[in-house]
């Protein structure tokens, strides 16, 4: 019996799956279990596994286009189902137009099926408008009256006028008798042709290619767009003095042993772990009108991969010793950049960490990842001259703690409360110990 392959679901917000590649070819067998495609999510790239044995056909899903989530894209016929298959026919794919598309025949009565065949298989907005273009164009169809000898009819002064204007007598509708065309004819011709707009100058040739934005980059946009857009947001900074948490860093490299590195990124996480427990309302959502305060602290950490941003999430960080943590991040961080990531792995993080200073970033601001309370940006150490309490000078290394918040959750107190309490264990960070 044949089995439906369906583009699958892998994230709660999910709308779309881009197929990266078929790891079989139709009318390959294949075995139930074994990896049938890998997807591209708007987090992840995931193996499909296929959900039947027997033969691939009916593959309508070609590698890079985005698919609905549900939607066929293949299916595994028993070996009587696949004969038939190949003694059929192949049916031509029927157009489909993306909602916009449709939206816009509908309301200029352009019927669906009047569109160039050749126009690709997906009918967009761009392609209706160019049909409307092309229509709006195309100059309406002049019969001019004519005279039994095969002549235009015209009076002989409009003969007269037309030669000196220029105008074409088979381009007029007369409106004499019988047609006949007058020299008010003419004269209304050239009174549209001189009031009809200069045709604008072409504009400058420029060069340039067009990149396909992938699933994740999609998301990417589409999430923080909707996050710049209905979260109300501020942000709160402060100076935050590196010298001990890098010490610590320094002191415990040099302990001889195996595995995973304490690193200043996993301090930090360290930090907000804690600190989160001490200010609850940052480990909160805006959700349906009410703000759910989270019992578990997962904080996400943002990873640099090639097409983007990923946040894996270190989960129940505040049970994490900083060996641990640094273990988590160092797991995390390589499954990202490996593209080997997971749904659960990116998953019901409650407040995010993105960190440029390797990168050399002074200070920056970061947009807040929905439905999350806030987002931590950290910026590089630089080496600055401080006045300590006893009006001593020192040059310390600092760094600039930027915290993005949602007010619809957090007051401004608030989110200065939580970032000094980052800010005093990363600068004592015995206290986490």
């Amino acid at each position: 019996m044949a089995k439906n392959v369906i583009m699958p679901k892998f994230g709660m917000d999910q709308e779309t799956g881009t197929v990266v590649r078929w790891l079989k070819q139709p009318g390959d067998a294949v075995t139930k279990g074994e990896p049938l495609l890998e997807v591209e999510t708007d987090k992840v790239n995931m193996e499909v596994e296929a959900p039947a044995s027997g033969f691939l056909t009916a593959v309508s899903a070609a590698p890079g286009v985005a698919v609905p989530i549900g939607q066929v894209i293949a299916v595994i016929a028993g070996a009587e189902e696949r004969a038939a298959v190949a003694a059929a026919p192949p049916e031509p794919a029927a157009r489909k137009a993306t909602p916009v598309a449709a939206n816009v025949a509908r309301a200029h009565g352009v019927p669906l099926d009047a569109l160039p065949a050749d126009a690709g298989p997906r009918i967009t907005r761009r392609d209706v408008e160019s049909y409307l273009a092309g229509q709006a164009a195309a100059p309406a169809a002049v019969t001019a009256a004519v005279t039994p000898d095969g002549k235009v009819a015209a009076v002989p002064a409009a003969r007269r006028l037309a030669r000196e204007q220029g105008i074409a007598l088979t381009a007029l509708r007369g409106t004499g008798p019988a047609g006949r065309i007058q020299s008010r004819d003419v004269l209304a011709a050239v009174t549209t042709a001189d009031a009809a707009p200069a045709p604008a100058a072409a504009p400058p040739t420029r060069r340039g290619s067009t990149v396909p934005l992938s699933s994740m980059r999609r998301t990417i946009a589409r999430r923080l767009t909707q996050s710049a857009q209905d979260v109300p947001q501020f942000t709160v900074t402060m100076q935050v003095n590196l010298r001990r948490p890098l010490a610590l860093v320094d002191e415990l490299r040099a302990i001889p042993g195996d595995g995973p590195r304490p690193t200043v990124t996993a301090v930090l996480v360290r930090a907000c772990a804690e600190a989160l427990r001490r200010v609850p309302q940052v480990n909160g959502s805006f959700q349906d009108d009410a703000i759910t305060l989270w019992d578990d602290v997962n904080i996400g950490v943002a990873v640099a991969v090639d097409d983007g941003l990923i946040v894996p999430v270190v989960r129940a960080a505040d049970r994490l010793r900083l060996a641990e943590l640094a273990a988590a991040l160092e797991w995390l961080s390589q499954r990202a950049r490996a593209g080997q990531l997971t749904p659960d792995d990116v998953q019901e993080g409650t407040f995010t960490i993105s960190n440029l200073g390797m990168y050399g970033v002074d200070a920056f601001t970061a947009i807040i990842n929905p439905p999350q309370a806030a987002i931590l940006a950290v910026g590089r150490a630089v080496k600055q001259v401080v006045v300590l309490a006893d009006d001593r000078t020192s040059v310390e290394p600092l760094a600039s703690f930027t915290l993005t918040a949602d007010h619809r959750i957090l007051d401004g107190a608030l989110a200065a409360r939580f970032l000094g309490e980052v800010k005093r264990l990363v600068e004592h960070p015995a206290l986490m110990i």
